[in-house]
């Protein structure tokens, strides 16, 4: 169920959709994505932060990223993600956030 709904959002987002990303992936509720594996969790929270970051909503993207730090506290953006002008100054401020 999880991966399905990952799997719709990511194509929403693909297409250019954020809005119709956002919607899928708050579909089933939080409950859907807390029970998943860790892998299925994580990369529909960074999905999240992504499409949150994407369509200009900065201060939810900077608290999605915080919501990913809090359940995965050793989490980092590859080097690619860290240089996108969006998303790798959200993250960092999240960073700060949680200190």
């Amino acid at each position: 169920m999880a991966r399905t709904t990952l799997e719709k959002a990511q194509q929403a987002y693909d297409e250019g959709d954020y809005a119709k990303a956002l919607s899928t992936l708050k579909s089933g509720g939080v409950s859907v994505f807390e029970a998943a594996e860790p892998a299925t969790r994580l990369d529909a929270m960074k999905l999240e932060a992504f499409s949150y970051c994407v369509a200009n909503q900065i201060p939810e993207c900077r608290l999605q990223f915080r919501k990913i730090l809090d359940a995965f506290p050793t989490f980092e953006l590859n080097v690619a993600e860290r240089k996108h002008p969006v998303w790798g100054p959200a993250f960092e401020a999240a960073k700060r956030m949680k200190r």
